[in-house]
């Protein structure tokens, strides 16, 4: 399959879905900590949902991929530190101060000698972008991968990645529980578990299954292992929150959206999104709004973080109690709204669009 130079639908649904998943997140687990309790049908449910939503970064990253590491596509240096690597540093800084002054010198949560610490605060909230300018930067050398190495390489790439983030943590802790007075393993592992390790795999999957076709038998494992993988989430999060079973979590989740599991939980939506979504005729009046949304997809990551701020300040949550199955969804949904609303007002101011959306 080659990528044109036109957007492509599925795509843009995908980072449409993937935005509104990312903003559900980050509501329901305000709610799983703050106030549903801990135990309940409604914990449960919530925790599962929340355990679903956690593809959203991956396939945000795989998407990426389909464009960064397509080999039909020049991008010299300058241009990619340039357009890409430079935009994404504007977009980082912009938002990280748009954030420190809302929170802390228009709300006052910080004194005023604290803001511009804070702002690196703010920098670790988006620690997205970070992320994603690293594999902008290794982007030239993975090009080469897919452009000369072939399936076999590509896959096995993949796997490396996925064996180095879910082994190193495991050995880390090992040495610990084991050793503790020892740290020979984890100055060694500290040394190559960087994000390139982590969300690799999610970047050259993504170039990968746009490609090439995946058979109906490695589709299956790749489902089976996305189901066991929004298990092991979901109960990675009960042991974050139950101190007993608090050694668990490091060994099945390793950190949230960081996990290497996600990588299947994504892997499997972006595939919908190829094999259902790529099938369908979408009409001119759909691919228009589902164009413009997608354009937004970014800023509405940035903006809506600050949003949900916003909303446990002001006590939005606290005042909205009661059936959370129900509840979490439709604020998520309200925010969502919100947000994309802000960043189409944003979007038609120029400065403001070409450095921070």
């Amino acid at each position: 399959m080659n990528i044109s130079s036109r957007r492509v639908a599925w795509l843009d649904f995908l980072r449409i879905f993937s935005a509104f998943s990312i903003v559900f997140l980050h509501v329901s687990s305000h709610y799983l900590e703050n106030q549903i309790p801990f135990g309940s049908f409604s914990w449960f449910v919530t925790d599962a949902e929340l355990a679903f939503t956690r593809f959203a970064v991956p396939v945000f990253v795989m998407i990426s991929g389909v464009f960064f590491l397509n080999p039909q596509k020049d991008i010299p240096l300058s241009v990619l530190y340039r357009k890409y690597i430079g935009r994404m540093l504007t977009v980082l800084v912009g938002w990280a101060v748009i954030r420190t002054a809302v929170m802390n010198v228009w709300l006052g949560h910080a004194p005023a000698g604290e803001w511009a610490q804070d702002i690196f605060v703010s920098v670790m909230w988006y620690w997205f972008l970070p992320m994603i300018i690293g594999l902008y930067m290794v982007s030239p050398f993975l090009r080469v991968l897919t452009a000369q190495g072939g399936r076999k390489l590509m896959i096995y790439f993949m796997v490396l990645c996925l064996v180095f983030s879910m082994g190193l943590p495991v050995l880390e802790d090992a040495e610990k529980f084991f050793f503790p007075d020892s740290y020979y393993v984890s100055t060694f592992t500290k040394l190559m578990k960087i994000p390139f390790w982590t969300f690799g795999a999610h970047f050259m999957f993504g170039y990968y299954a746009f490609t090439y076709e995946i058979s109906p038998l490695a589709k299956k494992w790749i489902c089976g292992a996305a189901l066991v993988s929004w298990l092991l989430l979901a109960v990675g999060t009960y042991g974050f929150f139950d101190d007993k079973a608090g050694r668990f979590y490091f060994y099945s989740m390793q950190g949230a959206s960081l996990s290497p599991l996600t990588f299947f939980t994504g892997a499997a939506v972006f595939l919908f999104g190829k094999d259902v979504l790529g099938k369908i005729a979408f009409g001119p009046r759909v691919l228009l709004w589902t164009e413009r949304l997608a354009r937004y997809s970014l800023g509405v990551y940035m903006f809506h973080l600050i949003l949900v701020e916003l909303s446990a300040h002001f006590g939005v949550f606290k005042a909205m109690n009661g059936w959370y199955v129900a509840l979490i969804p439709s604020i998520a949904t309200g925010i969502f709204i919100l947000a994309n609303a802000g960043i189409a007002l944003l979007y038609k101011i120029p400065f403001f669009r070409k450095y921070c959306l």
